[in-house]
């Protein structure tokens, strides 16, 4: 695309006589001058007609609950005034990276400041949030300031940000990829369009302008329209095209084409235990949101709406009850976030069917209204999630198990993790989720290393490098057992796939430890196979507190070193002789050969013991991570992970037989105390599961 070229690129003569309805009652004045190619009066009367029709609807837009821009960045503590003020000095922040692009400068829409090229700045730059900002800061104060700065920001914007070919595909367009115009269509112009359509600023050429690129964007997304989660935005977009824009010819076809779109993608997407099929709590959120902004236009302006798409998006909506913390945030799954459940959900209430929206509502409201869930722990047996807690309270005992495949994407390679929530904090955590860049803490994050599962040889699994999703996949079982029962909880899961290569590979380029492997697909004849079992012992004996024993099973011919990571968010760590002792939780390790360390902070040779506070580049901390190590062919190790305060009483050993075929563990407490468990006894007291 020439650099002299400027958009939008759609010639009026093509955009009156191939764009527009021109059969439409209001544009009779604008056929007319079209008819005879007066394109300038055109554009005035097609302005009038925009406006008034624009009016005559805007109350019905502006009821809609308003809602507040996904991923604008803000300093700290600024208030969304002063971030207008600030964005009338060319300051603009994208994940958290500002660029001043002076006062009287013009915006740059492609510019990238990061340090590192992070594309992620000028992708989202281009999402257009801080203009929905502006909008809403209008709207407030009624400071017309704002209306000739969006102004601003669209004429710049429309000019440079040329619409590419159709067969440039997204990642080749800093501008334009399909994902940005979805959000752009389904989120954010709208909400601008219906605010600034009748000031001073929005002249009538601005207006005309306008509408052009919104057809750019109509035609794009119609036909290069992608998969996944991109794909839900791209079709809310379109579909939203097509209800707010009646003028356009094709406005009926895109319509029908994204709700056709949207209705499929419910049964592609969406497992029958209600978790969206990239398994991250993140990308979960987003996929329901899109389907909540075009159901909420829909009904605004009395479009219908498939029954099944609320049916199905109620499930979807309990999948944030079902794993939410006890402090009510959903831990950060894959390339999840650690939401609030009840930010997420009091929205949602809006659409959800009234007849299965009492837990929703419970957890929406915090507890205040709905009916608190008649279950405590339960199970995702499609998605492949075990959720253990002993109660709904803050102080309650939370578990997850991961025994799910590997996701259609955002994944990361932690199969059998095991995370906790106990002590009123996220205790066994991992590394979480960071920015999407190519750093070394991005590769630790996607890799299982930062996370609480096994590593062979010291290498990671590695699901990345054959996997296939297939569209069959959505209605497959995982393969995940579990029990539940009054005093004890189980569940357990199996990998048994490749360890090694580019397991952390991420954006084409290879990491530390990884120059040599950029052709590697790792073999599977190192045959080991791991099987995971964990008990959630809710009813301890009295005087001890909720605990977790977790039995691992390592099968091989052939010799090999395992390590066993527990990241854990506590301090003051000790080594003993049964494992490790922390402010918050005791690790405690079978076996007399184990040899135990800590890690925490190192870069070297590969990165360990970090954890992600945020999204944004630069936001990690050091944690604890416990590596226990044996070296053996096939073994069965068995873990302790008792979360206890201060003072009480504590698991100080444990004793488990090292065969794979054995079943029978011992745990010694500081009080002097012994019990012993029977993994054949806590099953079957606890039978419930279901296996593919």
């Amino acid at each position: 695309m020439p650099e002299t070229e400027k958009g939008p690129l759609l010639t009026d003569e093509t955009f009156f006589h191939s764009c527009l309805d021109l059969n439409r009652p209001e544009m009779s004045e604008v056929r007319h001058f079209a008819e005879n190619h007066d394109y300038g009066q055109a554009r005035s009367a097609l302005a009038v007609s925009l406006r008034s029709g624009l009016a005559a609807r805007r109350e019905r837009f502006l009821a809609i609950p308003y809602e507040e821009p996904e991923n604008v960045y803000k300093y700290p503590g600024e208030t969304d005034e002063e971030a207008c003020e600030r964005l009338r000095k060319h300051v603009l922040i994208s994940v958290g990276v500002p660029c001043d692009f002076g006062a009287a400068g013009e915006i740059n829409w492609k510019a990238n400041p990061t340090y590192n090229q992070y594309r992620e700045w000028t992708w989202q730059l281009n999402r257009h949030h801080e203009w929905k900002m502006l909008a809403h800061e209008y709207n407030r104060t009624k400071k017309e300031a704002y209306a000739y700065q969006a102004a601003e920001f669209f004429r710049s914007w429309v000019r440079q940000a040329v619409r590419p070919e159709q067969s440039v595909c997204g990642y080749d367009t800093e501008c334009w990829r399909t994902i940005e115009c979805g959000i752009r269509m389904g989120a954010n112009w709208p909400y601008v369009l219906f605010t600034f359509f009748d000031t001073e600023a929005f002249t009538d050429d601005l207006l005309v302008d306008w509408y052009q690129s919104v057809w750019e964007h109509g035609q794009r997304l119609y036909r290069n329209r992608t998969h996944g989660n991109w794909l839900i935005m791209e079709m809310n977009g379109l579909a939203q095209i097509g209800i707010l824009y009646p003028q356009f010819k094709q406005r009926e076809e895109w319509l029908q084409s994204a709700f056709a779109a949207l209705e499929e993608e419910l049964g592609r997407q969406i497992y029958p235990d209600g978790f969206q099929y990239e398994l991250s709590t993140g990308y979960h959120d987003v996929v329901i949101n899109n389907y909540e902004r075009l159901i909420l236009v829909a009904r605004a302006f009395d479009v219908p709406v498939p029954e099944r798409m609320t049916e199905r998006l109620t499930t979807a909506c309990e999948i944030d009850v079902k794993l939410m913390m006890p402090d009510g945030c959903l831990p950060d799954i894959n390339d999840g976030r650690m939401e609030a459940s009840r930010k997420l959900l009091e929205p949602k209430l809006s659409f959800i069917r009234e007849e299965k929206a009492e837990t929703i509502l419970w957890a929406a409201s915090g507890g205040t209204w709905g009916t608190r869930p008649d279950y405590l722990s339960t199970a995702l047996p499609y998605s492949g999630f075990f959720i253990m807690r002993n109660g709904w309270e803050n102080g309650s005992v939370w578990g997850l198990l991961d025994a799910a495949p590997f996701g259609r994407g955002h994944q990361h390679e932690d199969k059998l993790n095991l995370l906790i929530y106990a002590q009123g904090k996220y205790l066994l955590t991992e590394g979480g989720n960071y920015a999407y860049d190519d750093s070394e803490m991005r590769r630790y994050c996607l890799s299982s290393r930062a996370h609480n599962t096994v590593l062979v040889d010291h290498k990671g699994q590695n699901r990345r490098a054959s996997y296939v999703w297939e569209d069959s996949d959505i209605e497959k079982l995982s393969g995940m057992k579990w029990g539940i029962g009054d005093s004890c909880d189980w569940a357990e899961g199996c990998y048994d796939g490749a360890y090694g290569g580019m397991e952390c590979w991420n954006w084409g380029k290879p990491g530390k430890n990884e120059e040599n492997a950029k052709d590697e697909v790792p073999p599977k004849e190192t045959g080991v196979r791991h099987t995971r079992s964990v008990y959630f012992i809710k009813k301890a004996p009295e005087g001890l507190n909720p605990f977790f024993l977790v039995v691992d099973r390592l099968e091989s011919r052939n010799p090999h070193v395992y390590d066993f990571l527990w990241h854990v968010d506590s301090e003051n760590p000790v080594i003993t002789e049964a494992g490790v002792d922390l402010e918050e939780m005791a690790v405690c390790v079978s076996g007399n050969e184990k040899t135990m360390e800590i890690i925490r902070g190192r870069e070297e040779p590969e990165w360990q013991g970090y954890a992600a506070t945020g999204t944004e580049q630069g936001m990690y901390r050091e944690i604890n991570c416990i590596v226990a190590r044996a070296e053996s062919d096939s073994i069965r190790m068995v873990t302790v992970l008792y979360p206890h305060g201060a003072g009480e009483v504590t698991a100080c050993r444990v004793y488990g037989g090292g065969n794979i075929e054995d079943g029978d563990m011992e745990v010694a407490f500081s009080d002097g105390r012994t019990y012993s468990f029977q993994e054949a006894v806590m099953r079957n007291d606890h039978k419930g599961g279901e296996v593919s």
